[in-house]
């Protein structure tokens, strides 16, 4: 797992690298060629024991993460993944590390969840993912988007990958902070 991750900052690194230089989006054989070998190392790890174990739950939750923040990168390139399978397993995930215990929220717990609440759009998971990210939004005191994306991209991201996704999980968390909270969120 920590080699595949390693890969995948490289991978995210070199990305954001090339695109001062030139846009990719359209070369269907750089995404071949970089993206699908990575993707293809954390497609074969396999935690079957997760809900016992909350350090393996961790380790798959930024798995699974990945998959999706990779599927995010792919979509870009106009190849689109199906996340079915994956929404539900990385809700599960996120729980088994201690219940969401916002006590011990780290940015890869913020990262795992806007990856997931951009993805999960059409599933009966994502309303949770909104409660969720609105919860620790509130809790870590953040009052603009742009704060929450800051430490999201200091994981990893790269700008111009589900953009229209983030737009709309803004809104439906700004909403959610507000009825829920009478928290603003701008």
């Amino acid at each position: 797992m920590a080699h595949a991750v390693n890969e995948l900052l490289i991978l995210n690194q070199f990305m954001v690298s090339e695109l001062t230089v030139r846009n990719f989006w359209d070369d269907g054989v750089f995404a071949g060629l970089n993206i699908v070998p990575v993707l293809s190392k954390l497609l074969s790890i396999r935690y079957e024991t997760v809900e016992c174990n909350a350090a393996f739950a961790r380790q798959e939750a930024c798995r699974i993460g990945a998959i999706l923040y990779l599927a995010g990168v792919r979509c870009r390139f106009g190849v689109i993944l199906s996340t079915n399978v994956y929404i539900p397993k990385l809700k599960g995930s996120i729980i088994a590390q201690d219940g969401l215990n916002l006590e011990k929220t780290d940015p890869i717990l913020l990262w795992v969840l806007m990856i997931g609440g951009a993805q999960s759009f059409m599933h009966e998971e994502h309303k949770w993912f909104v409660s969720a990210t609105a919860n620790l939004i509130v809790h870590k005191g953040y009052s603009m988007w742009e704060e929450l994306m800051a430490d999201v991209c200091a994981v990893l991201w790269i700008d111009g990958i589900l953009e229209a996704e983030c737009n709309k999980f803004h809104g439906e968390v700004s909403a959610e902070l507000w009825t829920s909270h009478r928290h603003i969120f701008l």
